[in-house]
């Protein structure tokens, strides 16, 4: 078995609203199910996001802490790589931080 692409944003500041990684993946509207740590729709503390597009579930992207100590660092990962990828960017884009690919 493959390993999942993953990408690793260190040290990035507020993240958007999970809805609005979902919406710039995958369209404004986009039906997806979610998961993670979010205490509210707009949140941007987040560590912890799973998200799946209904209409094809193999379009999912997983982000998680990957230490509970130092400086924040997300695992941003994929089992289609571009998609790992645009994630990460955006991710990166929006919150800031260093972004690296093992």
């Amino acid at each position: 078995m493959a390993e999942m692409p993953t990408f690793f944003l260190s040290s990035p500041g507020d993240r958007p609203a999970y809805h609005a990684l979902a919406e710039h993946l995958w369209g404004i509207g986009c039906d997806i199910d979610s998961d993670g740590n979010s205490s509210s729709p707009d949140a941007t503390d987040w560590t912890e996001l799973t998200i799946i597009l209904r209409a094809n579930t193999d379009k999912r992207i997983d982000i998680d802490s990957v230490s509970s100590t130092g400086p924040l660092v997300l695992s941003i990962r994929s089992d289609d790589a571009e998609l790992a990828y645009r994630a990460a960017l955006y991710l990166c884009d929006v919150a800031g931080g260093e972004l690296t690919k093992p």
